[in-house]
């Protein structure tokens, strides 16, 4: 496979996935948010460079939590763009059953023209539970149902059928934490996995990690690994994609 069509479908499968730095979470009322800059360059037998810039907004009371994120990511191989793609998604959280359990509405938007995608809009509903909450440590579990569809550029092969659009059905099943492991440094982790119901044993998953160390009170060196695996993925790619990022955030609280 090309590099520029490996890129290309790293992009594809990157949804709006939490930035490797963690906003500050503060049940108060108050919007805040986090920016970050990761960037990679390489020359030689390979020449290769990417940008990517992820915002993070969070405004959380003491029984609800709404979160945005937003990704612009761009690469660019010795050739062409490979990959220039924009990802946005929103979840809000409300507290129920004597604030053991919440309620999750969520929704997600994806572009990426070089990768054939005009739009990808999902939208989840569902239930979750905080098994640990803490000022230290937070661990939620969530199950839920929603639905997805896609629009192409250029007819697809989707499903065993050329496509402009497809939509399904899907579930969701999602772990999340957030680790408070010393006064300046935090690591978070996520694990989501998505059965496509209309297509029974397709699916899709979502694993990520983000370790974060502050150097002042508002910037942060941050690094992460993004992992995708999508059962499949279309012809000539392969299952399963990894990003690794470094880069470094601005917080504003």
């Amino acid at each position: 496979m090309k590099k520029s069509s490996r890129l290309a479908a790293i992009a594809a499968l990157t949804l709006p996935a939490l930035s490797s730095a963690q906003v500050t979470m503060k049940p108060d009322g108050e919007f805040r948010s986090l920016w970050t800059l990761a960037s990679s360059v390489s020359g030689g037998n390979t020449e290769a460079s990417s940008i990517t810039l992820t915002g993070e907004a969070v405004k959380q009371t003491d029984h609800s939590k709404w979160l945005s994120l937003g990704r612009v990511y761009y690469a660019r191989d010795s050739e062409k763009t490979s990959a220039s793609n924009v990802a946005l998604g929103t979840q809000y959280d409300q507290d129920l059953f004597n604030n053991d359990y919440f309620a999750v509405a969520k929704l997600d938007y994806f572009r990426d023209r070089p990768a054939n995608i005009v739009s990808r809009v999902s939208a989840y509903g569902g239930l979750g539970r905080h098994l640990i909450r803490n000022d230290t440590n937070t661990w939620d579990v969530f199950g839920g149902f929603g639905y997805s569809e896609d629009r192409y550029i250029n007819p697809a092969d989707v499903a065993g059928e050329m496509r402009l659009r497809y939509g399904r059905t899907e579930g969701v099943l999602s772990e999340s934490s957030n680790h408070k492991l010393t006064p300046s440094t935090t690591f978070k982790q996520k694990l989501e996995y998505y059965p496509d119901l209309r297509n029974t044993g397709e699916y899709r998953a979502v694993f990520d990690t983000g370790l974060s160390v502050a150097m002042t009170a508002t910037w942060q060196l941050t690094t992460g690994v993004l992992y995708r695996y999508n059962s499949a993925p279309g012809r000539n790619l392969k299952h399963y994609d990894v990003m690794f990022l470094t880069g470094i955030s601005m917080r504003f609280d």
